[in-house]
């Protein structure tokens, strides 16, 4: 099982930089490989496809004013669209579409909540270390899967 993690967002923009900072803490592996896709992430489709995953993960920051992170599996992200949680180009429907017709079996999206643009607040903070932590040990799991995936996501968020 081939994981990419794609972080995206501006790591100028305190909170903004969630994605970029979880990529920055992550180790690549023989399961696991790490993109830091800034504030363009339609930039980088090709080489994700190019990396064969059968799991694309997108770690962003979601609007400001959303009370609560989400993550959103396969078709979850075309039926969330309107919600429009990645505030950057391209929306993450089209990514998906990409990205499925490219042969790619699973995507996720993990986004949580902008709590401020000028630092990285306290809370984002925690939530990327754990990820950073879970991510980080994506070789040891055995039978991952996209279920597997999705549950120690899922752990990190609460």
């Amino acid at each position: 099982m081939r994981v990419v993690a794609c972080g995206i967002g501006n790591i100028e923009r305190g909170d903004d930089a969630f994605g970029p900072l979880i990529i920055e803490g992550l180790h690549e592996g023989d399961t696991l490989s790490k993109i830091d896709c800034g504030i363009h992430p339609e930039n980088y489709l090709n080489v994700i496809v190019a990396l064969s995953p059968d799991i694309v993960l997108f770690l962003d920051s979601i609007r400001q004013g959303e009370k609560e992170s989400v993550l959103l599996r396969n078709d979850e992200i075309v039926s969330n669209a309107p919600l429009s949680v990645s505030g950057h180009c391209l929306s993450l429907t089209a990514m998906y579409e990409f990205l499925k017709e490219s042969g790619v079996k699973d995507v996720l999206f993990l986004g949580v909540p902008v709590r401020s643009y000028s630092r990285i607040s306290p809370g984002v903070r925690a939530v990327a270390d754990r990820l950073i932590s879970a991510l980080n040990n994506v070789d040891n799991m055995h039978g991952l899967d996209i279920m597997r995936m999705y549950e120690v996501l899922s752990e990190q968020l609460r």
